[in-house]
Order: C-alpha cells, then structure tokens, then sequence
C-alpha cells in the first residue's frame, strides 16, 4: 500500500465585507475497495458557526458550513490521510470480452441503467457516437476500446487552462479543440455511455512527479478528474485521457457521479456587496512509504 497526506487549501478574498457564507464541499477522500481514508478533516476560517458531514446518493463524503460572522477572507483546508493499493489500474483477463458480450452481461443491472444515463455536462449527441465508435468495435474487446479512447482524446484535443470553464460541456470542448482535465473526463463518459457502457465522472487528486533532479514544490500537485467504466467481472476500469493512460496508485480519488455537477470540490452562496472574488487553490499530495 502507498499512504499518502492530502492537504487541499482554497482561499477567498473578497473586495467588500461578506456578511455570510454557506458552502459545501466533497474534498475528503472516501474508503472503497483499493483505496481506504485513514483520516479526514476539514477547516474553515473564519471558523463556522454551523458544521457537518454527511454521505450523498454516491457514497461521498460531503461536508456543509454555514460562516456568520463578518469576513473579507474564507479559507477552506482539508487534510487527511490517504492508502491506495497498487493493484489500482490493473486489467485482468476479463477485461478482453467483447464489447456485445458486455452489453448483453449488463442487461438488467439498476446501477448500469444508472450511470448510462444521459446527463447535462456529457450529453450523448451524434457527434459523440461518431468519436467513440472510431474507438470501439463490437467484436472487439473492451480493453483495446478503452485504450484507443484514452489515446484518441489525448491526440485530439490540446490542454489549455484557458479555453474553457468550470460550466464547460462536450460541446465546448469539441468547438475548441481544447480543454482541462473535467472537460476530458465528460468526453470519456459520454462516449463509453454512448457504447453501452455505463461510466462515472471520479474527482480527486493526482501525485505529480518532479523532473529528474528537482525538488517537489509545495501546493505543486492538482485536484484532477477522469473516467471510469463498468465491466462485468471486473468491475470499474479507471482510465484518464488526460495523461493517456489507465490509473495507478498515484491516483486518490475523493468522489465519484454521472458529471462534474455531482462531485464539485467546492460550491455555495455568500451574502455581500463584493463585486470582485480573488481564488486562490494549492494541493500537496505527499507520499509516505
């Protein structure tokens, strides 16, 4: 096992009092089989008069606070400590059945009807099918469709921080050409939903590794999203366009959904004259063997 300390710092400034906050949060990472959180806990300052945690439809782990007292900065930190197996992103044998002997395999699962279902950030639309069908055939295995579509989305589209936002869908990405990690990921379900194949949108954190001969900076590494698909006997298949590969253990997640929506690391409300918010964002993923 590979133990990890996550510690997720996100701060706020704004340019008038806020007189009130209200947020939720699902940066906690959550215990399933190849990963167990050892422990967990999140900081609000100013500190919140209203704290709580509760487990979503998902299995998540999402945290609410209610600040109330008068503040022009918010930090939220959260800090916990993290084992992932190694035995993450290896594909047994199964994994090479045939596209159509998955679909027939699945016929009839709830949580398959489930994460095959259309949803507002990937949407299956025509442009989709026609993506992923360059990847899959339904003769073909599984394994080789869910690497030739990590590769094809790795070689079609450029990252740029820039040239999409946090309410992006699959259209943006294909109209530009371009995107971030959440934009790769809600091309990667789509596509395997529009194959019969039921996917989820994973958020979590990603350990970064420094050139050879540097230092690992501070607040260096990323919260980072993929991709995950249903196979039966196997079970779910982690895959990340992004970096053009399936998951190993340098991958922690925290939660999963059907899209970004389900899972947004940080979303709420503040009460305030402020026209202007400063974000500020830094992860350290730092491993202790």
């Amino acid at each position: 096992m590979t133990t990890y300390r996550v510690v997720h710092r996100t701060q706020y400034r704004y340019d008038a009092p806020v007189s009130s906050s209200y947020g939720q949060s699902c940066l906690l990472p959550r215990s399933f089989a190849g990963q167990e959180c050892l422990d967990g806990a999140l900081e609000i300052m100013p500190g919140p008069e209203d704290q709580r945690e509760r487990v979503d439809f998902y299995g998540n782990r999402v945290s609410y606070f209610k600040v109330d007292v008068s503040h022009r900065e918010l930090e939220i930190t959260a800090t916990s400590t993290v084992e992932v197996s190694p035995e993450r992103g290896r594909l047994p044998i199964e994994a090479d059945m045939a596209l159509r002997d998955v679909r027939d395999a699945l016929a009839g699962s709830v949580e398959a009807v489930h994460y095959l279902l259309d949803s507002k950030r990937a949407p299956v639309d025509d442009r989709v099918r026609e993506f992923a069908a360059e990847c899959f055939e339904p003769a073909g295995s599984v394994r080789a469709g869910l690497t030739n579509l990590v590769s094809k989305i790795f070689t079609s589209f450029e990252f740029d921080a820039e040239a999409t936002t946090v309410t992006s869908t699959v259209a943006d990405l294909f109209e530009h050409e371009a995107g971030v990690c959440q934009d790769f990921a809600h091309l990667a379900v789509a596509c395997l939903r529009s194959q019969g194949l039921p996917a989820r949108y994973m958020s979590g954190y990603l350990e970064t590794i420094p050139p050879p001969g540097k230092p690992k900076l501070v607040g260096a590494d990323v919260s980072h999203a993929w991709a995950s698909a249903m196979v039966p006997g196997v079970g779910w298949i982690d895959l990340d366009p992004t970096n053009n590969q399936f998951i190993d253990q340098r991958y922690v997640t925290t939660g999963w959904g059907r899209d970004y929506a389900d899972v947004p690391p940080l979303k709420g409300v503040i009460y305030s004259d402020s026209s202007k918010t400063t974000l500020s964002v830094s992860v350290d993923v730092t491993r202790h063997d």
